[in-house]
């Protein structure tokens, strides 16, 4: 019996030794009576050197007396989240289990048995599922803000260029008529106020166009993507980071298309531009250089180079800098995720990112692509429309947006018999009342009855009327817009809209 007994306390302390989670005992005063081989790993403290310690000592001296209170007063089990503290000074989050020895006196008299989880995996994904629903809340409020700014930016545009085409009508008329300066002077230096004005608005389309690149974080769609322009679009977005710290260089040699996902690669061209320019410190623009290089290599990969003037790696951290939530920053300016991520983008889509460093001297990253599979060029049938004169043409424009809506009818009214309808549900009711239009000029996105809706319902009642819609977008940011989009043939134009380029598309519809 006796024997037995030894057996299963033997049994039971190879379990004890062998077990995944640190356990150690404490006795009555607090202290370190014996720990097992997991605990010994996870303090890296030698079993032997563990006895007689205070046990709080491992944690986080901001911790320790809260820790010590909470053991003394627990009247049972106690669970919590608390900060380890290695024998190399390291710290991890942890959980303590503290679970009272049996024996009389008060609960713990005797003694605890402290049982230790390593969290550090668990904060880790818990952090990554942070980012992650960061990045996509960004993504949609990146999408949802380029929406927002196009509406308004295109009756903003359309309204610059209709003043811009009258007083330039005016002046012209005024300057034939007059000697001298007069009216015509100041109707002049009036047009020279919105050509500025014009300038300006197109640098905030721009501006808008290369955030909405960032804008489809949540869609997998893959197809042949040219580095090039997402590259610009990155550098434009990064440029204020850039600007105060080092001159901007532009290498540009020719590469192929990459098969990518648009907006992950601008994500991964993004955080090495980032890192860069972070690299260089600020007010020393004229003395650093920030120059980015694409070409194409022997294997005919696309290659692109950022390289910086900035303070350089050093060879300890080359190693690591590739690895989650390793990061030099200081607490609250890094997550140490930006790299790692970069590095998982390019690795899915069978390229490389390499870095080369100097301490004092800056650091090149090097991204390797390989090119895209180009298939022969698919063909597109576009709707047949009969031959009519575009002057006098019959117009309908759909937007639930009346300054658009405005600025449309002046812009186009003197080619165009235009008649303008502020809901889908109109347009339909107009149209199924038996009223046609040479062109459909239709917003995509609308409350109640979208352009996609519409479009639908014409399909059924009127497909002629369908095969004439043109849908202006100033976002189309849902999964169901992208896909109408790809699955329509119909033109389609961008707000804010490009008049010259509307113009052309409407003759060639017209005729």
């Amino acid at each position: 019996m006796v024997s037995r007994l030894e057996e299963q306390i033997r049994e039971l302390r190879a379990a004890l030794e062998d077990a995944a989670e640190g356990i150690c005992r404490l006795d009555g005063a607090g202290r370190i009576v014996t720990v097992n081989r997991a605990f010994s790993r996870l303090f890296g403290i030698p079993a032997d050197q563990a006895p007689g310690r205070a046990w709080e000592a491992l944690l986080i001296e901001e911790e320790r007396a809260a820790a010590r209170a909470d053991l003394a007063s627990a009247a049972g089990r106690l669970e919590r989240e608390r900060t380890g503290v290695r024998s190399d000074g390291t710290t991890f989050p942890l959980q303590l289990i503290a679970v009272p020895l049996a024996g009389g006196g008060r609960p713990g008299s005797n003694g605890h048995y402290l049982y230790v989880h390593d969290l550090s995996d668990r904060k880790r994904m818990e952090n990554q599922l942070i980012f992650a629903g960061r990045m996509a809340a960004v993504g949609t409020l990146a999408a949802g803000v380029a929406h927002e700014i196009n509406n308004p930016l295109a009756y903003i545009v359309a309204n610059i260029d209709f003043a811009r085409s009258q007083i330039n009508s005016v002046a012209s008329r005024l300057s034939r008529a007059a000697v001298g300066g007069g009216p015509a002077h100041v109707l002049d230096e009036t047009g020279e106020a919105l050509t500025e004005a014009r300038q300006g608005a197109e640098r905030v389309r721009n501006i808008v166009r290369d955030l909405r690149v960032f804008a489809r974080g949540d869609d997998d769609q893959s197809g042949p993507v040219s580095v090039r322009r997402v590259l610009d679009s990155s550098l434009n977005i990064a440029w204020n980071e850039i600007r105060h710290r080092a001159r901007l260089v532009k290498d540009y040699g020719e590469m192929p298309l990459v098969e990518a996902n648009e907006s992950r690669l601008g994500q991964v061209f993004l955080n090495l531009l980032l890192n860069a320019a972070h690299a260089i410190p600020e007010g020393e623009a004229e003395r650093n250089e920030l120059r980015v290089t694409t070409r194409t290599d022997a294997q005919g990969r696309a290659v692109l180079e950022v390289r910086d003037t900035g303070m350089g790696i050093p060879p300890e951290n080359r190693e690591r800098i590739f690895d989650p939530f390793f990061t030099t920053k200081p607490v609250g300016e890094g997550t140490g995720l930006g790299l790692w991520i970069c590095h998982g983008i390019v690795s899915a889509l069978g390229g490389e990112v390499t870095v080369e460093s100097e301490i004092g001297r800056g650091s090149t990253f090097r991204v390797t692509l390989p090119p895209a599979l180009m298939d022969a060029p698919a063909t597109f049938s576009t709707p047949t429309i009969p031959e009519v004169e575009a002057r006098g043409a019959r117009l309908l424009v759909v937007d639930d947006e009346p300054m658009i809506l405005g600025a449309l009818r002046r812009s186009l009214g003197g080619d165009y018999n235009v008649t303008c309808v502020g809901d889908g549900r109109r347009a339909l009711e107009r149209l199924r009342a038996g009223e046609r239009f040479d062109v459909i000029l239709c917003d995509l996105m609308m409350p109640e009855l979208t352009g996609m809706d519409l479009y639908a319902e014409l399909e059924r009642i009127a497909p002629d009327q369908a095969g004439r819609m043109v849908f202006v977008s100033g976002g189309a940011f849902t999964p169901r817009a992208r896909e109408f989009l790809e699955r329509v043939p119909n033109a389609r134009v961008e707000k804010p809209i490009d008049f010259q380029n509307l113009r052309l598309l409407l003759r060639n519809l017209s005729h």
